[in-house]
């Protein structure tokens, strides 16, 4: 055994510590985000001279943000703001090369207030509508969210259900869906309320049938908030397209900012969007381990004559805990990965959902304007699925749902996204191919399913609706033109296919 003078104990003991501080304070120290996703480099943004002086002189521009619609647009607990639309102004005051500072609002409803009376310039992420173009100008939507639908796991939602007897549904209180939704479905019957928490507290106790609110902040509010009864089961044909609003009293700030949001280039807008939609873990620090080593490191002081035999006690506690720090950051990842598959896939059928389906056929279109190719769209519903529910009942219907799927999943090529739209009805994206190879897939598809024989020793067949995309074309278009072949072919007799 080596020996070592007692004066040296205290300068060993305390190198020691300074060395496993440093490890500690590195340790939970997160990676510099720049090291860890690069930002794509931007379109450069061209401005003409009048929108030129024009910033110049404006000096700071006044934004107002919503505090309370995270995770897309809100002010974090420094006072900054944040969401998917503070990651968007930061691209916007760069490319602009101007300042901007917030207006405090407390609520929606302040905000508005404030927009009409000009106490600020910008409003961060809102809808266009009529009434509020009176006051203010609008850019080309920079993101788009579909209306979601979410009940208990122990219902299904059909579109149909929207306006059934008794099916009562929640919504926030003011939110521009409310006018599409009763102009689509007249006699539906919706509740206000004053924020998603309190909507969907109503659907977990049964109060109502379900909630209806933006896709995204749907799934952040369920899974932010451990209603684990809940699931988004359902999706609708309309969305919120948001823009950034600008005062109409000043032109040129709005047509610097359509430029801005041209300028934003299509790779970081998706890495904006995966980094906001994904589930935001918090990140907290674990002190205990610096405990440990402050008392260690006194009692090593106070018996020093036993300081070999500590020291090597102490190393095999850092080992231990650094080990058990690992594997609990496994489970972490591993936890984050299985909620972005539940984000993405439907729960019943385990293909992919409405959202997975929307955000993927946005991809394919940027994938399209780049390459110059095409693809194509295929919408298909079960003929007679309400039949089936009425006389087998609700669980045969899911039985019958999965198993319609697994043929779907079989008859599709490997390149094919396959997902299901809502209630009976499901979208298959075919990239690079145009209507006729779609077509042939789908008469595949239709033989497939006639030959299968589902729960219950039934035979069931489907209605096609196919279509290619045509270039600048919106997701939106592209896919109302998929479903009015669909429709057609059920006018035409249902079990057969139509191209638009």
């Amino acid at each position: 055994m080596i020996r070592i003078g007692t004066r040296f104990i205290p300068i060993i003991i305390g190198g020691f510590f300074a060395l496993f501080f440093c490890a500690f304070v590195q340790a939970q120290t997160p990676p510099s985000p720049s090291a860890s996703n690069p930002t794509p480099m931007l379109a450069q943004i061209q401005l003409n001279e009048d929108e030129r002086r024009y910033l110049g002189a404006k000096g700071p521009i006044r934004i107002c943000v919503d505090p309370d619609r995270m995770p897309f647009d809100g002010i974090n607990k420094q006072g900054a703001h944040s969401g998917l639309s503070g990651d968007y102004f930061q691209e916007f005051a760069r490319l602009l090369d101007t300042q901007m500072v917030m207006h405090p609002v407390k609520n929606w409803d302040e905000l508005m207030h404030a927009a009409k009376n000009r106490d600020c310039d910008v409003v961060t992420q809102i809808n266009a509508s009529q009434a509020r173009k009176k006051f203010l100008d609008f850019t080309t939507p920079y993101f788009s969210l579909p209306l979601a639908v979410v009940t208990r796991y122990d219902r299904i939602f059909v579109e149909d259900s929207l306006e059934g007897a008794g099916n009562q549904f929640t919504v926030v209180k003011g939110d521009i869906a409310i006018k599409k939704l009763t102009a689509r479905y007249p006699q539906i019957e919706l509740i206000e309320v004053q924020n998603n928490i309190e909507g969907l507290h109503k659907v977990r106790d049964g109060d109502v049938f379900g909630y209806i609110g933006a896709q995204g902040a749907v799934a952040f509010a369920l899974q932010s908030n451990n209603l684990g009864k809940l699931s988004v089961t359902g999706s609708l044909p309309m969305s919120y397209e948001l823009s950034v609003a600008t005062r109409n009293d000043e032109p040129l700030l709005g047509t610097a900012f359509e430029k801005a949001v041209q300028a934003i280039d299509g790779k970081e807008a998706q890495r904006i969007r995966n980094k906001w939609i994904a589930i935001t873990v918090e990140r907290v620090t674990d002190y205990t381990l610096l405990h440990q080593v402050l008392i260690v490191s006194i009692l090593l002081l106070a018996v020093s004559f036993y300081w070999n035999r500590r020291l090597t006690k102490a190393n095999k506690i850092v080992h231990t805990t650094l080990s058990q720090l690992h594997v609990a950051q496994h489970q972490l990842e591993l936890q984050n990965e299985q909620l972005i598959r539940q984000a993405i896939t439907d729960s019943l059928t385990k293909v992919y959902n409405r959202f997975k389906l929307d955000e993927a056929i946005t991809a394919e279109i940027y994938r399209t304007k780049r390459s110059g190719e095409t693809f194509g769209i295929v919408m298909l519903d079960i003929d007679h699925f309400k039949r089936i529910n009425d006389t087998h009942g609700h669980q045969v219907g899911d039985e019958v749902l999965v198993t319609f799927a697994e043929v779907l999943k079989r008859s599709a090529r490997a390149i094919d996204v396959v997902g299901r739209w809502g209630g009976e009805e499901f979208l298959i994206l075919c990239p690079g191919t145009d209507e006729e190879g779609c077509r042939v897939m789908a008469e595949k598809m239709r033989t497939a399913l006639a030959d299968q024989t589902f729960p219950n020793a039934q035979s069931l067949s489907a209605s096609f609706g196919v279509t290619q995309y045509r270039q600048d074309e919106t997701a939106q278009v592209v896919i109302a033109r998929a479903d009015e072949a669909l429709y057609r072919a059920k006018e035409n007799g249902r079990n057969r296919v139509e191209i638009s």
